[in-house]
């Protein structure tokens, strides 16, 4: 038997031999791992406040309506930019910049009649046909909360004044 052999077959290691690996192994285990792991987002204030467990009963019902019919476009909270804004021309507005300065019965016609019939773009279809009374109600609810700006933009604001 030579010098550095079992009886069992192989070469055995020389003591040391197999930490020499095993830390090197070790510390590229840690970092990938740790390059894995992210850390949760922020939490985002108008997120929060669209949990539908945070808004009044008509706002939530607007606010899956608005999933349902709008969302493709306006994106989930109405920012613009839904999964086909960018095939539109011009561009689905974001909310919380532009609602401000439409009056809440243009709000109604634009979604009982489309976007066509306050003399815009065509691209927003009438919801009138298949939207109820209190579905567009509710509608309008969702979007009132959508065009307040987030909680951290106003104190922004107030900050700069």
């Amino acid at each position: 038997m030579r010098d550095g052999e079992l009886r069992g077959g192989g070469p055995s290691r020389r003591r040391g031999e197999g930490t020499r690996l095993l830390l090197p192994t070790a510390v590229a285990t840690l970092l990938i791992a740790a390059g894995c792991h992210k850390a949760p987002p922020g939490k985002d204030a108008l997120q929060a406040a669209f949990r539908d467990d945070a808004l009044s009963a008509p706002q939530a019902l607007g606010h899956r309506i608005f999933l349902q019919r709008c969302a493709t476009c306006h994106g989930p909270q109405g920012r613009g930019d839904g999964q086909n804004a960018y095939n539109l021309q011009p561009s689905p507005p974001d909310f919380q910049e532009s609602l401000a300065r439409v009056p809440v019965d243009e709000r109604r016609r634009i979604i009982e009649g489309g976007t066509a019939s306050v003399g815009r773009s065509p691209l927003c279809p009438p919801w009138g046909r298949s939207l109820g009374p209190d579905d567009v109600d509710a509608v309008l609810a969702w979007l009132d909360a959508a065009s307040r700006p987030a909680p951290q933009a106003e104190a922004l604001r107030a900050r700069r004044r």
